[in-house]
């Protein structure tokens, strides 16, 4: 037995983006464009905000979104009775709109309650309409928003099925200035969901075949991407990629690559795609022995012969895109490690075909270069 859903409406295509304006307003007048500071200066930001009507703009959002982000922009909506809002942006301005518009239909005054404390969400929430900046967190048809609570030192991801976006607006043309290292970091950020949504023990048929399709296009175009970044067809597959693969784990969910991550963030404040890429190969090697040949017909769907030969082409990636391959690489103090072990198992780490062991950490930071 298995289900699979995605409420959230698809609209893909290049120049979709222009359709903002008439797509919001089905749903309210008063709009809250919520971005960055850096996106909030290019002129595709800024041609999208002059064109739609009755709009602020709520550009406080952190690379790695904060409780204190998420709290901002929810009084910023009670305090101006917005109706609809639209994030445009990577995953963190997605994933700060969705927490913000769920928050602002409580009493909470802040996301604290739900991310730390571990208070559930109803189903009231503002409309959120996303449409990302970059190929990779596919944020814009999942339930999930990863924050930071520095205070709390705890990053990690809140799951409701009332932060699905009621719109995603996927135009590849925003992603076509999107810097080499980016792209790099954020690719294999959809590469890591498209393989652990297929692992993950919660893995169904059509999650199955979405993770294949995501991982097949990824391989096959973001080498092509790094070495010509004005590739315009590989920057469309890469935005179809990113979100198919988000399609694929928004259900089974995430597991050991993930879980590893989250301390490398907190720490060493690696960039989420990036601390994701990290573990991604010994990840690899570590799980295909328990998942009964599913690994290898994953390889063979993507053109490779064999998984390392997979593998490798994921370590010329990461080195392509300039990502650390070594904790020496990564700046991670050898003293560190037993430290990064203990705070990787992280319940994400349950999702796993394989029951991991601190030995098992062990041995991939010792392949990594510990």
């Amino acid at each position: 037995m298995w289900n699979f859903k995605l409420p959230t409406e698809i609209i893909f295509g290049n120049g979709v983006s222009a359709n903002l304006e008439e797509i919001a307003s089905g749903f309210g007048s008063r709009k809250m464009l919520v971005t960055d500071k850096v996106l909030a200066e290019l002129p595709a930001i800024q041609k999208i905000v002059a064109g739609l009507k009755n709009v602020s703009v709520f550009s406080d959002v952190q690379p790695n979104p904060t409780v204190v982000n998420v709290d901002s922009l929810a009084a910023r909506l009670r305090d101006e009775k917005i109706e609809v809002v639209i994030a445009v942006g990577g995953g963190s301005s997605i994933d700060c709109a969705k927490a913000a518009a769920c928050l602002v239909m409580t009493d909470e005054k802040s996301i604290r309650a739900f991310h730390t404390e571990g208070k559930k969400f109803g189903l009231s929430h503002l409309p959120v309409i996303a449409a990302p900046t970059t190929a990779g967190t596919g944020s814009e048809v999942t339930p999930f928003a990863v924050l930071d609570d520095v205070e709390k030192n705890k990053k990690g991801p809140i799951a409701s099925d009332s932060f699905y976006p009621v719109k995603a607006v996927v135009d590849p043309e925003l992603t076509y200035s999107v810097p080499v290292k980016v792209t790099a970091m954020t690719g294999l950020d959809a590469l890591s969901h498209a393989i652990e949504g297929y692992w993950s023990k919660n893995h169904q048929p059509i999650c199955d075949i979405l993770a294949m399709e995501a991982a097949k296009k990824i391989l096959s175009n973001l080498g092509n991407v790094l070495d010509n970044p004005s590739d315009k067809k590989g920057r469309n597959e890469l935005s179809y990629a990113s979100l198919t693969a988000g399609m694929a784990f928004q259900m089974p969910k995430n597991a050991i690559m993930h879980a590893c991550s989250f301390p490398l963030s907190n720490r060493f404040h690696m960039p989420h795609g990036s601390a994701c890429a990290f573990t991604m190969e010994e990840t690899i090697r570590l799980n295909a022995p328990f998942m009964s040949g599913r690994m290898e017909v994953f390889a063979d769907y993507c053109g490779f012969e064999n998984i390392e030969g997979m593998i490798q082409t994921i370590r010329n990636l990461k080195k392509k895109g300039g990502l650390p391959s070594t904790i020496q690489e990564a700046g991670i103090p050898r003293e560190q490690i037993d430290i990064l072990i203990e705070e990787s198992f992280h319940p994400l780490m349950n999702n796993n075909p394989k029951e991991v062991t601190k030995e098992d950490l062990e041995n991939i930071y010792r392949e990594l270069g510990a």
